[in-house]
């Protein structure tokens, strides 16, 4: 299973408009919410938020990666956005956000930490950034993911938790 099967079109925000950082992960949890993956927005947001709080998870370089696991969240998924305008996510390197991955996960299992390791390979080994900033729709964001995932072969957890987005 890789990045790509925890994804779906309709968890892609691209071009939206001007967000706050509490803003944008309301946004991208709504999705998720509305496929029946998190059963309460409220409280995954919440868990998100709070997440925010102990650490920006703005990791730098224009990206940040919002996560939490939380027992109204069903199964593993993604949600990816390109805001139309950067959001300030307090990054650490104190740069605006331009893509944000947001990733949830169920409470009582393991495999969170493989998602984001997944995600940070696939951002920080190649052009997939500069792809992804250039990508003009969802279903174009999930092909080059699902590009990326194969130049990268055996490197890295190649085996994700599932049962999550079903990509295509």
């Amino acid at each position: 299973m890789g990045l790509v099967d925890l994804i779906r079109q309709e968890f892609i925000l691209l071009d939206g408009p001007p967000l706050s950082k509490e803003e944008m992960i309301r946004a991208l949890v709504d999705p998720l919410a509305e496929s029946g993956l998190v059963t309460s927005a409220a409280n995954v947001t919440r868990a998100l938020l709070d997440r925010e709080r102990v650490m920006s998870t703005g990791v730098g370089g224009g990206v940040a990666l919002p996560h939490a696991q939380s027992q109204a969240v069903q199964a593993f998924a993604v949600a990816i956005a390109r805001p139309k305008e950067p959001i300030d996510f307090q990054a650490l390197d104190e740069k605006p956000v331009q893509l944000v991955f947001l990733a949830v996960g169920p409470q009582d299992r393991t495999g969170l930490m493989r998602v984001l390791t997944r995600i940070s390979r696939l951002l920080y080994t190649g052009d997939l950034q500069k792809k992804l900033m250039r990508a003009t729709g969802a279903e174009a964001v999930i092909r080059l993911i699902g590009d990326e995932e194969a130049k990268l072969g055996g490197e890295g957890p190649s085996e994700l938790p599932g049962e999550g987005g079903s990509a295509r």
